[in-house]
């Protein structure tokens, strides 16, 4: 199986401000919620770790590194990342895996 076909999986430390928790979760739902309806997306969980309440992780799975490049360059997704540079307290941190 090439790169190409292979399932990808991301894992991605998102770290919201804390002065704007309500407009961070907003977007991040509402891209979420689109990308939810992209034929390559398998699922996105926004999840909130036990051991680490100020950060938030979202979790993955795409059917393909071509799914996920695609999703990268929906117009939802640019415009949020754009947005969200405000509402972050630093970039997010992006994690790619493959299954095994």
């Amino acid at each position: 199986m090439t790169e190409t076909e292979r399932p990808l999986f991301l894992v991605v430390t998102i770290k919201p401000r804390k002065d704007r928790l309500a407009e961070a979760e907003a977007q991040l739902q509402s891209m979420r919620r689109n990308t939810l309806d992209e034929p390559g997306c398998v699922f996105m969980h926004l999840v909130q770790p036990q051991d680490d309440p100020d950060n938030w992780v979202m979790l993955e799975m795409f059917r393909s590194r071509a799914a996920w490049d695609e999703h990268m360059q929906q117009p939802y997704n640019v415009e949020g990342n754009k947005i969200l540079e405000d509402l972050l307290r630093e970039p997010s941190e992006l994690r790619l895996m493959d299954g095994k």
